[in-house]
């Protein structure tokens, strides 16, 4: 225990080493991403020690590399959520050494793939354990570890190619990484009684710097049902301020968005998507402020009409809003 003690600390420095401490930078503080990654670290160590691949807080991704100097040959087990029974990918690349090779895999998944999940709004770590193995294990904690062990899948085949600059103390690739997934995703997140709404850039790349938005209502719980601000919820999807119209004579919102249109009245429980009725489990309300009011409503039934998706996490008392370029695609 002492020695894989010894090693995780290893690992961190090799983060640092390789420019994925972003802190403050990213969103969160520098003590909330220690925070996570002593969570993460506390998981592996009980998973490394009991034999287990992955567990309800961590999954992992083991990249065997024992063949990769004699035919070029990769294999990736990847578990989830618990289950012994890994999803395996394999691929041929170029026989090269296997220092060789492990540097390339250390540098794309930890400085590259791991800078940009670490970051808000996804708040996801990763790390990998080196010490004398040819099966080198990837541990992915947070919201989107999918998303990232897909990214990870995704990109292996090609990080061997990478090349990078190391002249200023970090590990830069001289050309840009690509990843799909990261820039697919559009991403909102609504706290319970907390007027500010945190949003990626331009609420289209998750991977640039963060934006947040002061709203005049802050989304509450009744009747254990979450409901947050329409108007608010519309802007954070893309929807144009013109595209969202109040008519106090029949107490209705209208939000518009290329070619969606929804409406809904105030103290009904049908939705119109189009002209077609969608009936809804609560019926929207007026939340009094100041000045007039605003209209609250389950975010499910804006979200997904607009091709988008709405979860609460229970842990952080917060809606989450995920909306990727397939989805748009779709409408």
């Amino acid at each position: 225990m002492k020695q894989k003690l010894r090693s995780l600390a290893a690992l961190l420095v090799v983060v640092l080493a390789l420019g994925c401490w972003v802190g403050a930078a990213g969103g969160a503080t520098d003590q909330e991403i220690i925070d996570r990654v002593h969570f993460m670290y506390q998981q592996v160590e009980e998973m490394e020690a009991s034999s287990v691949y992955s567990n309800v807080y961590v999954d992992s991704s083991w990249v065997d590399l024992s063949s990769v100097s004699s035919t070029g040959s990769v294999v990736q087990y990847t578990y989830r959520g618990g289950n012994p029974t890994p999803t395996i990918n394999n691929f041929t690349i170029p026989p090269r050494s296997f220092d060789s090779a492990l540097d390339k895999v250390v540098r794309y998944v930890l400085g590259n793939v791991a800078n940009v999940y670490r970051q808000e709004p996804l708040n996801t770590e990763t790390t990998m354990i080196t010490y004398q193995r040819e099966t080198v294990p990837i541990y992915v904690y947070g919201t989107y570890k999918t998303q990232e062990l897909d990214e990870i899948i995704l990109g292996l085949p090609n990080c061997f190619n990478i090349s990078y600059n190391t002249s200023h103390g970090r590990s830069e690739p001289i050309t840009p990484i690509e990843m799909p997934i990261a820039e697919s995703i559009l991403n909102a997140i609504f706290s319970i009684d907390s007027t500010t709404v945190t949003l990626s850039s331009n609420s289209d790349k998750p991977t640039d710097e963060p934006t947040t938005i002061e709203m005049d209502v802050a989304p509450e719980i009744v009747n254990d049902k979450t409901f947050v601000p329409v108007r608010f919820l519309a802007y954070s999807l893309g929807v144009e301020e013109n595209g969202v119209a109040w008519d106090e004579n029949t107490q209705a919102v209208t939000i518009e968005k290329d070619a969606i249109k929804i409406e809904l009245k105030i103290g009904s429980t049908t939705e119109f998507v189009n002209g077609e009725p969608v009936e809804m489990d609560v019926a929207p309300y007026i939340k009094e402020i100041e000045i007039g009011g605003r209209t609250m409503l389950p975010a499910k039934w804006i979200a997904e009409p607009l091709g988008a998706t709405a979860t609460w996490n229970e842990t952080t008392q917060q809606i989450e809003i995920l909306q990727t370029q397939e989805q748009e695609q779709n409408q």
